[in-house]
């Protein structure tokens, strides 16, 4: 099994993208996605979360701070003061935490997805990658071709032999994080002689300007995430 549970929207992701191809570059898609994770996980938000009870209980909290604040008495007079801005605080903790864990799932369906879709790219024909493996005492090689294959040796012995469908940096034996998150070059089998296979692939690089690790997809996509969250927020007035 190559997809996990958050795996389960990528189809859908990728046919929208490949039709988004046609319009626009990918760092605009990649910002275009940003965009849409952050507006549909604020809605999301709005919809499941008591927005009249958090508002309600942001007013109960500030009017319990000021009491505590205008208190100028012993610390046993303080306490029941304390205990019941701890108690609103926790209420309100309540109140905003399951409706944003429930948000957050489809940032997480769209991070999966673009952690592949954008993340490396095949080395340029001709070269092959750095590839090392664990343990370390097998012999590699990098079969090029449209869609490639690495060879694992050992000495005469070929212990592997992994067809890389997709550009992916890491392939190994299944884990139990597999449930959730797929490999899409699929999985070395539970009885091969090695236990993973790590591949130098190219990052790729979606601005022109700037240190290496703010050219790849992450940083693009949360800066339109957080923008697009924040403007929704104030716009919408989401508590």
């Amino acid at each position: 099994m190559r997809m996990g549970l958050l795996d389960v929207p990528a189809p859908l992701f990728a046919w929208l993208d490949g039709h988004l191809a046609a319009l626009l570059p990918p760092l605009l898609r990649l910002l275009l996605w940003g965009v849409a994770a952050g507006v549909v996980s604020m809605l999301l938000y709005r919809a499941i979360s008591p927005q009249a009870a958090i508002a309600g209980g942001k007013v109960e909290l500030l009017t319990a701070r000021r009491e505590l604040d205008r208190y100028d008495g012993s610390f046993e007079g303080a306490w029941p003061l304390m205990r019941r801005l701890l108690h609103i605080a926790l209420r309100q903790v309540g109140r905003t935490g399951w409706p944003g864990l429930v948000a957050s799932l489809p940032v997480l369906f769209v991070l999966a997805w673009l952690s592949n879709a954008y993340g490396y790219a095949y080395p340029p024909s001709g070269s092959a990658p750095q590839i090392d493996t664990m343990p370390t005492q097998y012999d590699t090689r990098w079969v090029d071709a449209p869609i490639p294959r690495i060879l694992v040796n050992q000495g005469e012995r070929l212990v592997a032999d992994v067809r890389l469908d997709q550009p992916v940096p890491v392939v190994h034996k299944p884990r139990w994080w597999n449930v959730l998150l797929g490999n899409p070059a699929g999985y070395l089998a539970e009885d091969a002689a090695v236990d993973s296979i790590h591949i130098d692939l190219p990052v790729k690089h979606y601005l022109a300007f700037g240190p290496d690790w703010m050219r790849g997809w992450a940083p693009s996509f949360f800066v339109a995430l957080v923008i697009a969250s924040l403007a929704l927020k104030v716009l919408a007035r989401i508590e």
